[in-house]
């Protein structure tokens, strides 16, 4: 039987059991699926990052986009949907031009910026630069380590929920198409990342549908928690390893 990637049945478990603990987290809290999820993919096999993380963000960003599409205030965004058209093309050239020991230390480094953000609460004010900085760093998080939320989040993290879920998340599917069609136009998407996804796309749906159950014993704020410093712990070991 031949594996995608040459993985071994194992990795395809681990894989499977990560996407199934990230999908839940992501169903209760609304994020964490990628910043979980990419700090050990790319240290099972540099090439499932952002590819593989893009395909199985897709479906679950353009559900909820559908679902909310009515409250989503597209003027205030415009700054920041541009920087991510900008962002994407530049992290596309890091892809190209950066060894797989570098990209896998910008990737514990994107991770741990992601925890520190969270943790310290940090926060930007609104306006026309910092909106296009956040889309522009966010396209290229995105698709260097397949985590665009970091920046955006920080952006509207003072915002009241009924503008906060609505906007990350078309930012986020506009984002990931945005993502997706870059690396097919450069050739990135391979035919075991399809594989791939058909084999994830269960574990993760599972992982949505049962988040609920799973942890109702676990209070969110527990969870955010534990999200938080395994960003700052997996992206501190990242770094270390590609370091040292």
């Amino acid at each position: 039987m031949n594996l995608p990637f040459d993985l071994t049945i194992f990795e395809i478990l681990l894989i499977g059991a990560l996407f199934f603990i990230a999908s839940s987290i992501q169903g209760i809290l609304g994020y964490g699926f990628a910043v979980l999820s990419s700090p050990i993919l790319v240290q099972i096999d540099p090439a499932l990052v952002p590819v593989l993380l893009s395909l199985l963000a897709l479906p679950l960003t353009i559900k909820i986009f559908r679902r909310e599409q009515s409250e989503i205030r597209w003027y205030p965004m415009k700054n920041l949907l541009l920087g991510r058209i900008v962002g994407g093309p530049l992290g596309l050239l890091c892809l190209n031009y950066l060894n797989q020991r570098v990209l896998s230390t910008t990737v514990g480094l994107i991770v741990l910026f992601a925890g520190l953000a969270s943790y310290f609460g940090w926060t930007l004010e609104r306006n026309s630069r910092n909106s296009f900085n956040a889309g522009m760093f966010s396209g290229i998080f995105a698709m260097i380590a397949g985590v665009g939320g970091p920046p955006v989040a920080i952006l509207y993290r003072d915002t009241k929920g009924k503008e906060f879920r609505p906007s990350l998340n078309a930012v986020f599917t506009f984002g990931i198409l945005i993502t997706l069609t870059l690396l097919l136009i450069d050739g990135r998407i391979f035919q075991d990342h399809v594989y791939l996804f058909l084999y994830m796309i269960v574990p993760c749906f599972l992982g949505v549908t049962l988040s609920s159950r799973l942890l109702t014993k676990v209070s969110d704020k527990a969870i955010s928690n534990g999200v938080v410093w395994f960003s700052i712990i997996s992206g501190l070991v990242v770094i270390s390893r590609n370091i040292f």
